[in-house]
């Protein structure tokens, strides 16, 4: 029955299976929706990385998986993933809705499973207060940048990794971790700063205060503090595509350039407003940890949160690219918010809860925006043979 309402409404379908991924019907409903929102993909807006991709896989000549290698060996190119999907996609189709629709089944599986993850810590039922989470944890999906390829499907692998490693403590996951920065280069960082998480256990009083610290210099740093720290990692890396591109974004003429943006300026505002809400949400944790940091799952969530807190909002100043780090922190804040709550129910969390709409009312609308500059509206209110015509 579920498959013949996604026939009927793909999109009323895939909110509905958001909250109920404990079931299998639903979590295949998930993933298939994400297939649906890359294969819609309309490559008209210039501005969206969908648009750059599209002219890059008309042009791109397939390599074999050697040559690919070749070239990341040699630094000429910054990961292998997109080569190799562009390569595999190209031997079967030229089309890039087929395309997006596998980058769209990449992502839409592991982000399936970090939320499924979730819900796994769910204990109660539904509330207006942990609908908000489900629904801003569905959000940090960032399906609008699925047509950046890379970021997309690197995330929701690194998050999912990230969760089984040190949450619930399975090192398998390790692999998952190292495989994130072959899908995009960014993501060394994030590996380093998960295995020192994982290595080395700091009092949750220091990550609290360093947290507040690092949250309240973000919004006093640019780009240009980071010159010394660029020299360093470029010269640690030897592979010249990655520090070039790393170079790039330090440069006076790219922050400039990012800045003229609109959408730059609003996710600054953005990232303001969240700063300030998530240094009053730590204050208030840590006046009341006695009652909220109640067991020691939750404080190992808590330690976690705050260590990527630090690692993310220090370096969230960092051009354009920094922002992609405070979607790591943001999952693990809504899995420590979810699993205080439940015990708290009758506490000032939940008001902390009922006003992240409120203020992250720029990034929902600038989703809600880049979703319809994606697609159209067709997705979200045709029935599926409609979108196939």
């Amino acid at each position: 029955m579920r498959y013949i309402f996604f026939i009927i409404s793909p999109f009323l379908t895939f909110l509905h299976s958001c909250f109920d991924l404990r079931s299998r019907n639903s979590r295949i409903i998930f993933v298939l929706f994400f297939c649906l929102f890359g294969f819609c993909h309309t490559f008209e807006d210039i501005r969206a990385d969908s648009y750059r991709k599209y002219e890059a896989f008309t042009h791109y000549q397939p390599k074999s998986i050697e040559e690919i290698f070749i070239d990341y060996r040699l630094g000429d190119t910054k990961d292998i993933f997109e080569d190799i999907l562009f390569s595999l996609v190209k031997s079967v189709s030229n089309d890039p809705h087929i395309l997006m629709m596998i980058v769209g089944l990449f992502g839409g599986f592991f982000y399936m499973l970090v939320i499924k993850r979730f819900l796994q810590d769910k204990r109660i039922n539904l509330d207006w207060a942990i609908g908000i989470l489900i629904l801003f944890m569905v959000i940090e999906s960032n399906i609008p940048l699925m047509g950046g390829i890379r970021n997309f499907c690197a995330f929701p692998l690194f998050m999912y990794s990230l969760i089984r490693l040190l949450i619930d403590n399975k090192r398998i996951w390790i692999i998952g971790l190292l495989i994130t920065p072959l899908i995009h280069f960014a993501y060394i960082i994030a590996l380093i700063v998960t295995l020192i998480i994982w290595l080395i256990k700091i009092p949750n009083g220091i990550l609290h205060y360093l947290a507040i610290t690092a949250c309240v210099s973000s919004l006093f740093l640019s780009t240009s503090s980071y010159i010394g720290a660029i020299d360093v990692f470029s010269s640690s890396i030897e592979n010249d595509a990655i520090t070039n591109r790393v170079s790039n974004y330090g440069e006076e003429e790219t922050e400039t350039h990012f800045n003229k943006s609109l959408t730059t300026q609003l996710t600054r505002v953005n990232n303001q407003l969240g700063t300030v809400f998530i240094v009053i949400l730590l204050i208030y944790i840590r006046k009341n940890r006695a009652n909220l940091l109640s067991s020691p799952y939750v404080q190992n969530i808590y330690n976690i949160t705050l260590f990527f807190i630090v690692f993310s909002f220090v370096i969230l100043p960092f051009s354009v690219v920094g922002q992609r780090y405070v979607y790591i922190a943001m999952v693990l804040l809504y899995f420590f918010l979810l699993n205080i709550y439940q015990y708290n129910k009758n506490t000032a969390i939940k008001y902390y809860i009922y006003s992240l709409p409120i203020v992250y009312i720029i990034h929902i609308a600038w989703t809600i925006y880049n979703c319809y500059c994606n697609t159209g509206l067709g997705i979200y209110f045709l029935p599926l043979p409609a979108l196939f015509l």
